[in-house]
């Protein structure tokens, strides 16, 4: 009974004990925050007084706000110091693991990864080779002479040959390509496969032609819908019935329609590109379908830029509003040249890809390849504008028309480099796939072109 009457004392002493302590803490911690309300309040009429007396001058930091401010620093530091130690770790970790790999490689890969290594060090040999002519005579290794051409006319091309030499090999290549025309005109066979592939590039081209600019006026009519700007579709054009001051025309709003379309098409040029060489046994039968894809695509940006420019209508308008330029400034100028040069270095590099869809062995010979830049290039391009301008008459828009004509410049680097010395072989190469003329592909560019004008002629209007 002693015992349970001592324990209770005990207890009792004890939270009596605690209770005290709690106070203490309590008044303690209240005597802090007092202290910091006094600091605080004394601070800030330091600063009051301080402004009322000189608005302008600067103040300095209490003992307090320093001790802060040097934590802060302190503790960012510490945090760059990991971030930093972390990423190097990763870097070495990365590295470990990409040198140190054990991997099998396959015969074939080990000879890719063979030649890749010799002609690294093939370059850097070439390299030391011309820093060390360089270093002997800069003038020389600059501005290299001429090389006398040798008789044999094979080796004509890999030197420099004066004018009547280029004369000769003209007026040689004028014959040869007038009597491949005067072959192929007299064999039934080869001017039918020629009419055929005429007939089938032609609709290629117009169906691609037709496809991006409907895409075109599509995302143009979707933009200027989600800007609450009313839009009347024509087979020839569209029409937006807004007043010109309308304040829904904010610069936004003009910068994204008039530039949806042509990014658009250049996006998808490149998709008809990486289509042109896939290795579905399907889609290779249609490269010169993703070929002409990818012209229309260029055309519709580059092509639009250089028609604006010229009628002030559409694509102009994206950076007119974009730079806030007037009609015809510096910038205008600029991206047009740079329009029109990058067309023609488009157009030299895809000459070689109309030989690879040719789908004929027979008339991408040198004797009949100029016939077959005419027949197969030239000559759809210009049927297909002529078919285009037909289906929009009697309105006819001339930007659409300055857009076709604007092709001529991908088109017309063909007519001067078919006949280059590195695609002289290029029947020979085995890569030509054969194609067969499809009636059904030139009919479904009939039956596009008819539904196109039947359908638009009274204009659909999208609010």
């Amino acid at each position: 009974m002693l015992n349970i009457f001592k324990q209770d004392h005990y207890a009792k002493v004890e939270r009596r004990r605690h209770l005290a302590e709690k106070q203490k803490k309590r008044h303690r911690e209240s005597l802090r925050r007092r202290k910091k309300r006094a600091e605080a309040w004394q601070s800030f009429m330091k600063f009051v007084v301080n402004f009322a007396t000189n608005p302008f001058a600067k103040t300095k930091p209490t003992s307090s706000e320093r001790e802060r401010k040097r934590m802060i620093a302190l503790r960012k530091r510490d945090r760059k110091i990991s971030r930093q130690k972390a990423w190097l770790q990763f870097r070495l970790d990365f590295l470990t693991f990409i040198l140190f790999r054990k991997r099998k490689l396959t015969e074939a890969q080990r000879e890719i990864k063979r030649i890749r290594i010799h002609q690294k060090r093939e370059r850097k040999l070439a390299r030391e080779k011309w820093w060390a002519s360089f270093r002997e005579n800069p003038w020389k290794t600059l501005f290299v002479r001429k090389k006398k051409a040798p008789d044999h006319t094979s080796y004509l091309y890999q030197y420099k040959i004066n004018r009547k030499e280029k004369r000769a090999i003209n007026l040689q290549r004028r014959k040869k390509n007038r009597e491949g025309i005067r072959t192929l005109l007299s064999s039934p066979e080869l001017r039918k496969k020629s009419g055929f592939g005429f007939l089938h590039s032609t609709a290629y081209f117009i169906l691609s032609f037709m496809l991006f600019y409907v895409l075109y006026q599509l995302v143009t009519i979707a933009v200027a819908s989600s800007n609450n700007i009313p839009v009347v579709w024509y087979y020839y054009e569209l029409n937006f019935p807004l007043y010109t001051y309308s304040p829904l025309y904010t610069r936004a709003a003009l910068v994204t329609i008039f530039g949806a379309g042509p990014v658009l098409s250049l996006l998808l040029a490149f998709v008809f590109l990486r289509l042109f060489f896939t290795e579905n046994a399907t889609l290779k039968k249609f490269q010169l379908f993703f070929l002409w894809g990818f012209i229309s695509g260029c055309t519709m940006f580059f092509g639009s830029y250089i028609s604006g420019f010229f009628t002030r209508t559409e694509f102009i308008y994206t950076s007119e509003w974009l730079f806030m330029s007037g009609m015809y400034d510096i910038e205008e100028i600029i991206f047009t040249i740079i329009s029109f040069v990058t067309m023609i270095v488009i157009g030299r590099l895809v000459t070689p890809l109309f030989l690879l869809s040719s789908g004929s062995v027979t008339l991408i010979k040198p004797e009949f390849r100029f016939f077959y830049i005419i027949s197969q290039v030239i000559l759809p391009w210009l049927a297909g504008i002529i078919i285009i301008f037909l289906i929009t008459l009697p309105n006819y828009y001339i930007p659409l028309i300055l857009k076709t004509l604007t092709t001529i410049l991908i088109l017309a680097p063909a007519l001067f480099v078919y006949d280059s010395m590195q695609y002289e072989d290029i029947h020979k190469s085995g890569i030509i796939n054969h194609n067969y003329f499809r009636w059904s592909i030139v009919i479904i560019a009939i039956a596009i072109l008819f539904f196109y004008r039947v359908i638009l002629s009274f204009g659909l209007k999208v609010l």
